[in-house]
């Protein structure tokens, strides 16, 4: 009695510990996203944004259809850091190889389903534009205003 008992706690242990697997955390959905942006892979990153994001992610990936996938230009493996959720709200923390300079990222958890997912919730200062388009940013300078005499 006492072995069947046990057996069946740890069977519905093993069954509720699959319920809360671990890609549900902001953290495994992050690196999931930064690996398929890595991969330039936007419809697998869509699957991990919410819908915001993924509106954002279309305009990215109509900018490099027009303007032409920079082969030079290759995004780096990143190394989750941290994470810090508070509620339904997540930013995780990375670090680019070769780049020490710590960035973020934010989560949000949406119902999707019928159950609570965590998707990135890119904001716009998140993008790396600059980076992925092959552009950059111009010096600022008063003599641009100035009209020649």
């Amino acid at each position: 009695m006492k072995l069947k008992l046990i057996s069946f706690l740890f069977l519905l242990g093993s069954v509720f510990n699959s319920c809360t697997s671990e890609t549900e955390t902001p953290k495994k959905v992050a690196s999931q996203f930064l690996e398929a942006m890595e991969k330039r892979n936007y419809e697998e990153a869509m699957s991990y944004s919410t819908r915001s994001t993924q509106k954002l992610l279309t305009q990215l990936k109509r900018l490099e259809d027009l303007t032409g996938e920079n082969d030079a230009v290759n995004p780096n493996k990143v190394t989750i850091v941290s994470e810090d959720i508070s509620g339904d709200k997540a930013i995780v923390y990375f670090k680019e190889e070769g780049n020490e300079l710590q960035q973020r990222i934010s989560l949000k958890r949406v119902v999707e389903e019928n159950k609570k997912v965590w998707k990135v919730d890119l904001l716009k200062e998140e993008l790396q534009l600059n980076r992925d388009a092959g552009l950059e940013s111009l010096p600022e300078s008063s003599d641009n205003n100035k009209m020649p005499v």
